[in-house]
């Protein structure tokens, strides 16, 4: 494996997109209605305020925490993203997967010698507070692709539970975790051995 040098920064960023994909995944898999996912929901909620900041003035305070229409709107809209990136890696030509609307400020910060990119949302209308919601969930979703440089082939959903995940190397990974994989052999190898003593 070939090793690169990278700055504290760069590890930092890396890790903490890392941690947003794993809670995006953990939310586009659970049930939402039981009782123990309020901290999840609560997680959710703080990753839309953290993309929020910044853009107070294009977006107003969306989130009403609590709303289970808003929350239930946003776990289909990622649903329906990730299905969308797990089924254009399997077509031969590129394919848009989405588009945004807004603008892409690029400044420089001369005190440190820095270029800064900031995305700007369009200003949000009442009564559009899911739609603008699910902007930004999209937003998330390209920052963690870019940052974390991924390869769209490694999106999967699970033959068996139907789990989204990652598949973070190359060797090919069919089942979201170790317990779906063996109850599939384990299936199929009693259904061999009943076929084998029925003959």
């Amino acid at each position: 494996m070939v090793r690169y040098w990278t700055s504290k920064k760069q590890k930092s960023v890396v890790s903490e997109r890392r941690e947003q994909l794993d809670l995006l995944f953990e939310f586009a898999n659970t049930e939402l209605k039981e009782k123990k996912n309020d901290q999840l929901k609560r997680q959710i909620y703080d990753l839309l305020n953290s993309i929020m900041t910044g853009h107070s003035e294009t977006c107003p305070d969306l989130i009403s925490a609590g709303s289970d229409e808003l929350i239930n709107g946003l776990q289909k809209h990622i649903r329906a993203r990730l299905k969308k990136i797990i089924h254009n890696t399997k077509l031969l030509a590129e394919m848009p997967l989405w588009k945004m609307g807004g603008s892409i400020e690029f400044t420089v910060e001369a005190k440190i010698n820095r270029f800064h990119e900031r995305f700007r949302f369009r200003k949000i209308k009442a009564g559009n507070e899911l739609k603008a919601l699910k902007r930004m969930i999209d937003k998330a979703i390209i920052d963690i692709i870019r940052d974390l440089d991924f390869k769209p082939n490694r999106f999967h959903q699970c033959p068996r539970c139907g789990n989204f995940f990652y598949q973070p190397t190359e060797k090919e990974k069919s089942y979201c975790s170790i317990r779906c994989g063996d109850a599939v052999r384990l299936q199929q190898f009693r259904k061999l051995k009943k076929n084998n003593i029925s003959k």
